[in-house]
């Protein structure tokens, strides 16, 4: 009985980390194609996307860097995106506004029952 519950424990302890993994890149995934999805066209070539997700968590942060873009493209890129957020997603949005002052938006999704 002792072999087949080490046995079990050394199979599924490893199988748990595998399917919480694959899970967490799923929705890290999912988060950063919802994002490329809804920008503009227009600005695709000057962002960076980089999202972080937990694996005990279902939050997703996704980070964009828009310190190429004007000011009025990044409030153009913001509403679209922060409209195509999943739930448990939040946005932040690293931007200049001047050439000394950098600034740090972040855009937090209602849930859906609230919208």
């Amino acid at each position: 009985m002792a072999l087949v519950l080490a046995l079990g424990l050394e199979i599924g302890l490893p199988a748990l980390a595998f399917v919480l993994l694959n899970a967490r890149d799923r929705r890290r995934d999912q988060a950063i194609a919802a994002v490329a999805a809804a920008c503009p066209r227009s600005l695709r070539g000057s962002l960076a996307v980089d999202a972080r997700a937990s694996v005990l968590s279902r939050r997703v942060v996704v980070t964009l860097n828009m310190s190429d873009c004007d000011v009025d493209d990044v409030w153009a890129a913001v509403r679209p995106i922060a409209g195509a957020l999943p739930p448990r997603v939040a946005l932040v949005i690293g931007a200049r506004v001047d050439d000394m002052l950098p600034v740090t938006l972040g855009v937090a999704v209602a849930a859906p029952a609230a919208r």
